[in-house]
């Protein structure tokens, strides 16, 4: 894309916030339209800015909320561009904002550069993966993995249940099935992947 971008910034610490305004304000290119604490500030935001690129934290007040707002936000017809920003930096927790619907995944220990960067770079339809992590299965790989892989709607939906660490059990009560199906997507899940067990999820 060319011209301004339009920025909506989700962060419900202040400091980090007000950080992230402050870095993206001083680039000519980039406008900061709107800033929001919660999910319903920002889907609000969202609705009243037309905005190019939201950028959210993993987590808002310490859950995985900034999942559930990624879904919502990709559910727009026609809606923004979504850059997940957090200091978490397990492969899991980059691989569930994946299937979440994020298009870009950064961490907070990375350079001011690299967060411009990623910014313009997301913004112009690019799709940008920037985890530090040596553990397990690497989240860049796996998320490269489930976009090379034929996965269901359903498998999908297990493998987030499967890295946030639920039980076959947990996971049929989730979904309303019997655990002799859940085991079946679990299965499958692993085979489609090229992982031998959970544990190399989670190194």
């Amino acid at each position: 894309m060319t011209g301004m971008v339009k920025i909506v910034i989700v962060e419900d610490h202040p400091i980090v916030r007000l950080g992230l305004a402050t870095v993206l304000g001083a680039h000519e290119d980039l406008s900061v339209v709107a800033e929001a604490t919660d999910s319903g500030a920002a889907l609000a935001a969202v609705a009243n800015t037309s905005p190019d690129l939201v950028i959210l934290p993993l987590r808002l007040g310490g859950v995985r909320d900034g999942l559930e707002l990624c879904r919502e936000i990709k559910s727009f017809e026609l809606g923004p561009r979504v850059m997940m920003y957090t200091s978490y930096t397990s492969h899991s927790d980059a691989t569930l904002a994946f299937l979440s619907g994020a298009d870009s995944f950064l961490t907070k220990d990375h350079p001011e550069g690299r967060l411009v960067e990623t910014v313009r770079a997301t913004a112009r339809g690019s799709r940008v993966w920037n985890v530090t992590t040596d553990t397990g299965v690497s989240a860049r790989s796996l998320e490269e993995r489930v976009q090379r892989t034929a996965l269901t709607a359903r498998e999908q939906e297990v493998l987030g249940f499967m890295l946030q660490r639920y039980t076959n059990s947990e996971i049929a009560k989730e979904l309303f099935v019997g655990v002799p199906t859940v085991k079946t997507h679990v299965s499958n899940v692993l085979q489609k992947l090229g992982i031998d067990s959970r544990r190399a999820l989670f190194g």
